[in-house]
């Protein structure tokens, strides 16, 4: 048989096998999808709902992701409020929806093993101010405070203070006039010998000329703190202080005079 006679039989061979592989193919694809979900649904049937059975587990999550109870509670004879724990329940729900602590839950129903609940449990919900140890469902009880014996005198609170001014000795004097004549460097310094701080508020430095300096807000430590009383104008600082003159005031042989807020001289000095 010529090549010419035998294609036409070739050809309908082709398509023959080609009908038949696509058709097994198809089969096989369903078969294998039926197979999957009759698979599924077996599992869906043996495997029961989280947190059923005869001891569920305590889940620990953040509150919100696990399943909330419902408020059904119930009271018994002593005025307790009662819970039934339900599938899905975990004893951090349930605290939450109560507003009590799981400690205090654990403690009121005396739980060997707080990490299992049972479906169908009843659980005792304590009130506000339960604590461990005091009994089911009861408030902690409160200790009377115990009174001081007559005539004691209750000790001070240890609170840190500040050591008072008024306590130790002042020991304030002019120590030196530096740039004496130059008001860009001329000052007068003052230093505290003793070993408490003065408040310098109110007292005043002067001249045999009449110029007054007054000091305000300012607090001189001791044990050797010093400050500059600076003549020129500039900004006060925590140990330079400014008169606000225009001209050098201080020459040599004049005496300069440091009095206290009563009007009492507390130093002078001599400038050579």
């Amino acid at each position: 048989m010529s090549v010419r006679r035998m294609l036409p039989f070739i050809l309908i061979n082709i398509l023959v096998s080609a009908t038949v592989v696509l058709v097994m193919l198809t089969w096989w694809e369903r078969r294998q999808e039926e197979n999957v979900a009759d698979a599924a649904a077996t599992v869906l049937q043996l495997t029961p709902p989280a947190g059923t059975g005869t001891n569920a587990p305590l889940a620990t999550t953040n509150p919100g992701s696990a399943s909330q109870p419902t408020a059904e509670t119930q009271t018994n004879n002593n005025g307790q409020t009662l819970y039934q724990v339900k599938a899905g329940d975990t004893l951090g729900g349930i605290a939450q929806q109560f507003d009590v602590a799981i400690e205090d839950i654990v403690a009121a129903n005396n739980l060997d093993n707080p990490n299992l609940l049972d479906v169908g449990q009843e659980l005792i919900i304590p009130e506000a101010g339960f604590a461990a140890g005091e009994g089911e469902g009861e408030p902690a009880a409160t200790t009377a405070p115990t009174p001081a014996p007559a005539g004691a005198t209750a000790s001070p609170a240890p609170i840190p203070t500040e050591e008072p001014l008024d306590q130790g000795v002042i020991i304030v004097e002019i120590t030196e006039v530096i740039g004496v004549g130059d008001l860009a460097t001329e000052a007068v310094s003052i230093a505290n010998f003793g070993d408490r701080a003065v408040a310098l508020q109110g007292w005043e430095l002067a001249d045999s000329a009449g110029h007054i300096y007054t000091f305000g807000q300012v607090t001189l430590f001791g044990e050797g703190a010093a400050i500059l009383i600076h003549t020129e104008t500039g900004r006060d600082g925590p140990s330079d202080l400014y008169w606000g003159l225009e001209e050098a005031i201080w020459q040599s042989g004049a005496t300069v005079t440091l009095r206290d807020a009563t009007g009492t001289v507390q130093a002078t000095f001599n400038i050579p």
